[in-house]
């Protein structure tokens, strides 16, 4: 067998260690954020297990990136603008359109507070 890292599922591992370590998250938080048990993410990070793909979702969704960034391994994992449009978008998800409306109000106001102050 392969050594760890250089499986599938070890490289997916260790990114999603670096991506976890970056946003300052402990195993607990991210799997809490992930709806997984610590010990799975652990396993995780370490290419011990083989995720199934909704898993790796869930696992995005708790680092609050897309999963297509989780899974470009030719990519580093810095933050991002995509990031902050994905934050965003997983926001609105579920709000009415009067409701997204409001926030687009206030997202205006507050950049344009912003711009006034720099």
């Amino acid at each position: 067998m392969k050594e760890n890292r250089e499986t599938i599922s070890g490289i997916i591992g260790e990114r999603i260690r670096k991506f976890r370590t970056e946003q300052k998250l402990s195993q607990e938080e991210l799997a809490f954020n992930s709806e997984l048990h610590p010990a799975y993410i652990g396993k995780v990070e370490r290419g011990e297990k083989c995720p199934t793909i909704e898993t790796l979702y869930k696992i995005a969704n708790g680092l609050k990136i897309p999963l297509h960034k989780l899974l470009d391994i030719s990519s580093g994992t810095e933050v991002n603008d995509t990031d902050a449009f994905h934050r965003i978008q997983e926001a609105l998800d579920g709000l009415s359109a009067d409701e997204m409306l409001k926030i687009a109000q206030i997202v205006e106001q507050v950049t344009e507070l912003m711009h006034n102050h720099s």
